[in-house]
């Protein structure tokens, strides 16, 4: 008898509810508008239009102002969406690293340099994940392989005669410094360093 009452309320309800549907029709705008006013007190701007540029710039200025956690929503539903675009990962890498996360950091990379395995700059961010966690030999390895594929960036020198010089190979650090004041002669610190690393070398 209880169960047929329940039963008999549920319906009851069921019926009110359309007949108060029926007499307030949402149109399509209506719907589409309640829908952006939503995302937007869930800290989500855009609407239906906004496009995966327009988040991957949001996320990248996110990220550059250090709110890394907010930023890497961003970037892995830009990944779910398009799982093959290579800097996304680099980008979610990135991130990783600014939270000190660094087997995420690993992952991300790897998959970046799994898409596009010739990509300097992700060699070049996966030293930096090495040489963040001490790891000098492998953060050698990786520069090298980024200056094999780019040898044109002055910075990519420096940070690999960094890593020599973490492992007291200070000649191999010096020559590196040189190298990177081929490229930018004037720079005061390619040149503090290269004195530096010469002194340890005698």
């Amino acid at each position: 008898m209880v169960v047929m009452l329940e039963l008999v309320i549920f319906l009851a309800t069921i019926l009110f509810l359309i007949m108060v549907l029926k007499k307030l029709p949402l149109e399509k705008e209506v719907v589409k508008k309640l829908a952006y006013e939503a995302r937007l007190q869930a800290g989500e701007e855009g609407d239906e239009a906004d496009n995966n540029d327009d988040w991957s710039d949001k996320a990248d200025l996110l990220a550059q102002a250090g709110e890394y956690s907010k930023a890497e929503k961003i970037y892995l539903k830009l990944v779910t969406e398009d799982p093959q675009d290579a800097s996304l990962y680099n980008k979610l890498a990135l991130v990783y690293l600014g939270k000190k996360e660094f087997k995420d950091a690993a992952k991300a990379l790897t998959q970046a340099l799994t898409i596009e395995p010739d990509n300097d700059t992700f060699y070049n961010n996966l030293r930096l994940l090495l040489y963040q966690q001490e790891r000098y030999d492998e953060a050698i390895e990786s520069y090298e392989k980024s200056i094999t594929i780019n040898n044109k960036v002055a910075s990519r020198f420096m940070n690999l005669g960094l890593a020599y010089f973490m492992v007291k190979k200070y000649r191999k650090a010096a020559d590196a410094y040189e190298k990177a004041l081929i490229l930018e002669p004037n720079n005061e610190e390619y040149q503090r360093l290269l004195a530096e690393a010469e002194e340890k070398s005698k």
